[in-house]
């Protein structure tokens, strides 16, 4: 659980600094704080970087490690590129809304946000209960899809 929250601060700390947020939640984004900076930067490549420390600390000798170690990593790859579509499609100063059709923000949301946020925590919980997520492709589908719907509501509201 603590992986998979460290995870998304990491990634919620970079994307501020990417879209040059202002707030979060309400709040003013880490890199905006004083004597914080462009140093949020390295502070969400720590969190990163504490994932695999603590699953090599508390699962290396489990028989799903590999497959957790890379579950996260493909997780991490997706919300990439989701942010990589986001920001191709949405850069600051040249707004082409002809780009920004409806599939578009589809593979966004779905990339961006609903693989970490509904589907990473249900394969982490089949991956340490034994079972093998080749298995499980329906229930991934539609955890995507969930994460796909509550995105887009949070977006509209």
């Amino acid at each position: 659980g603590w992986c998979i929250e460290w995870l998304q601060a990491y990634f919620l700390v970079l994307d501020d600094i990417m879209d040059n947020s202002h707030t979060r939640r309400g709040q003013p984004c880490w890199f905006r704080l004083p004597k914080v900076g462009l140093i949020a930067a390295n502070d969400g490549i720590l969190l990163r970087n504490h994932i695999p420390r603590i699953l090599k600390r508390y699962f290396r000798e489990k028989p799903y490690y590999v497959d957790l170690l890379d579950l996260f990593n493909e997780v991490e790859f997706q919300t990439a590129s989701g942010q990589m579509l986001d920001l191709i499609t949405t850069h600051e100063g040249e707004q082409d809304l002809a780009k920004y059709k409806l599939p578009v923000y589809r593979r966004i949301v779905q990339y961006k946000t609903a693989y970490y946020s509904f589907y990473l925590p249900v394969a982490c919980a089949l991956l340490m209960s034994g079972e093998n997520l080749d298995n499980f492709v329906s229930v991934k589908n539609i955890l995507v899809e969930m994460g796909t719907y509550f995105q887009v509501q949070d977006d509209y509201l």
